[in-house]
């Protein structure tokens, strides 16, 4: 029987303001340090990657990112397609705001696909410096601190699983507005319990609403397809 890949949406992690201050502007080493342990708390978040050793850093430099690293990238991922999946591997991609255009777009199908087992974060102080193809297939996340950050999507927003279609479709019409369905389709994708299946209809519906798809055939599309999930 063949093995099922597992998904994992690559994410976009916007730095805190303090690691854009004075105190590191001509310390890389110790902003680099500052940056590992946000990352390190921010794993602990996530089941799969909790425990996991095998981070690989990409621009450690922390230059404009160049399109050498995205090369690197490669490479890593190719070996990766063989990787023995006994601990999941991170990717992360420092500052990588600052690259060009052509850089962001030869990095755009592993961000896209990532290799399987593997999370690629890509760690900015601006996303919106992210190319639109990019960011739409990525989950954006404010490292700001937050009193409430390890509370589960479903509690944080009241969100109810629909079990019939009746109710998929009053959760559309509830949400119809774009800005509102955009963000409760976010927090239900940092929900860390959620199943392969159910994140990948998320994930589509996410990156249909960015598209300017109609906001409630999106969502009724979404909705009917985890109730089918359910049944």
């Amino acid at each position: 029987m063949a093995q099922v890949q597992k998904f994992f949406t690559s994410e976009i992690l916007v730095l805190p303001k303090k690691a854009n201050s004075l105190e590191f502007e001509e310390k890389i080493e110790e902003k680099i340090v500052f940056i590992k342990k946000i990352l390190d708390d921010y794993l602990t978040t996530k089941a799969d990657f909790a425990l996991s050793k095998n981070l690989t850093f990409f621009n450690l430099e922390y230059a404009n990112f160049p399109i050498e690293e995205v090369r690197k990238m490669q490479v890593e991922a190719e070996y990766s397609s063989s990787f023995s999946g006994k601990d999941r591997r991170v990717f992360v991609l420092l500052n990588f705001d600052s690259a060009t255009a052509p850089a962001q777009n030869a990095a755009l199908k592993i961000i896209e696909e990532s290799p399987k087992d593997t999370l690629i974060l890509l760690l900015v102080s601006n996303k919106e410096r992210i190319l639109e193809t990019i960011s739409s297939r990525c989950l954006a996340v404010n490292l700001e601190p937050k009193e409430k950050s390890l509370e589960s999507a479903s509690e944080e927003t009241n969100f109810v699983w629909p079990k019939n279609h009746s109710q998929a479709i009053d959760l559309a019409l509830e949400n119809k507005d774009r800005a509102k369905a955009t963000h409760l389709i976010e927090e239900l994708l940092r929900d860390n319990s959620l199943t392969v299946k159910k994140k990948q209809l998320l994930l589509q519906s996410y990156q249909d609403l960015r598209r300017n798809q109609n906001v409630q055939l999106v969502l009724e599309n979404c909705f009917f397809s985890l109730v089918s999930l359910e049944s």
